[in-house]
């Protein structure tokens, strides 16, 4: 569900992942993908702009978990240690 959110507004996606700075850095290509996206010139601009804040929310969110994975298990390793 998390990787949709991502996919249609990525900064909102990185708040609620709980990546603060992430999400403000994503916002503003955010934006700067709607302000490309409304000038018939670099429209094409703004798709990039918009494609990588995307790429750089999923990946963000990967990460997280990842992480929180690696700290669950060193959490039940050390507790099987102490045991």
């Amino acid at each position: 569900m998390m990787y949709l959110i991502a996919f249609f507004c990525s900064p909102l996606a990185l708040l609620l992942t709980g990546k603060p700075f992430q999400a403000l850095f994503n916002l503003v290509l955010y934006i700067l993908s709607i302000v490309c996206w409304a000038t018939i010139i670099l429209h094409s601009a703004g798709f990039l702009l918009w494609a990588i804040a995307a790429l750089h929310a999923i990946m963000s969110i990967s990460d997280a978990r990842q992480e929180r994975r690696a700290r669950q298990l060193a959490r039940a390793m050390e507790e099987n240690r102490q045991s």
